[in-house]
């Protein structure tokens, strides 16, 4: 099967997705003054749909390493 590249409509769906379930993640954080969640719910589920989403666009979300820096034997590492 030869590689095709993505429609628009598979692309806004992908997008829509993200945004769906990056809402949802920033909802079931935000809690208003009056202390009642917007949401209520385990976000785990939609966790793993945003970065499922975020890797069918291509984007990588990885933790900043350290990095460290020997002098005196003039190496560089990671942490």
């Amino acid at each position: 099967m030869d590689d095709q590249e993505p429609s628009k409509v598979e692309t806004i769906v992908k997008v829509c997705v993200l945004l769906w379930s990056a809402t949802l993640l920033s909802l079931s954080y935000y809690e208003p003054p009056n202390g009642k969640k917007i949401v209520d719910f385990d976000p785990t589920f939609i966790a793993s749909i945003f970065s499922a989403s975020t890797a069918s666009l291509g984007f990588q979300i990885k933790k900043k390493k350290d990095t460290i820096v020997d002098s005196k034997n003039n190496k560089v590492s990671t942490k």
